[in-house]
């Protein structure tokens, strides 16, 4: 099973709805499809690799829709190893975030977090992932606002507690 993640959606006038989220994906060939939370998660079953499905998604929104919406697809399996891997099992599970990309992070994005972060707020990059503790709240966070551009490169995040529940949910549907 695979997890469709779309980036800003539901912001303002960026709005998709789950049940036409849903649609979308029946209607694009996807099987099993469910959404989880109303801000642009998938679970799916494809015979298409993850890098076609994000085309897919990428192309039949911009047409739907009318705006881009960036996607990026995990395997449930992918998803469950994230929140193993979780370096902050300590930290406020509506503050611990992750960022997921399409490509590997460069290691030169690590001096960028840092020179945004916070002294209470903590990150851990991985290969297509950055994890962040916004300890002091994602609110006031120059972190949180510059994450993508930081990272360098389209990033789409979800706190822990909902990337756990994607991962049950995708490794449950098997």
């Amino acid at each position: 099973m695979y997890v469709v993640l779309l980036r800003g959606v539901n912001l303002g006038k960026r709005k998709v709805l789950s049940a036409e989220l849903k649609a979308l994906a029946t209607d694009l060939g996807h099987t099993e499809v469910s959404t989880y939370i109303n801000s642009g998660n998938v679970i799916c079953g494809s015979a298409e690799s993850a890098e076609q499905i994000e085309q897919g998604f990428e192309e039949a929104l911009a047409q739907r829709y009318g705006f881009d919406v960036d996607v990026v697809v995990r395997t449930g399996t992918q998803l469950a190893a994230v929140v193993a891997a979780n370096p902050y099992p300590d930290g406020d599970p509506k503050q611990v975030t992750v960022g997921f990309t399409k490509a590997p992070i460069a290691s030169d994005a690590a001096d960028r977090l840092a020179a945004l972060a916070e002294p209470e707020e903590r990150f851990t990059l991985a290969e297509r992932e950055v994890y962040v503790d916004f300890a002091g709240g994602l609110a006031h966070s120059k972190l949180a606002t510059g994450l993508p551009k930081a990272v360098g490169q389209t990033t789409t995040a979800r706190n822990i507690r909902t990337v756990t529940k994607l991962a049950e949910l995708a490794t449950a549907q098997r």
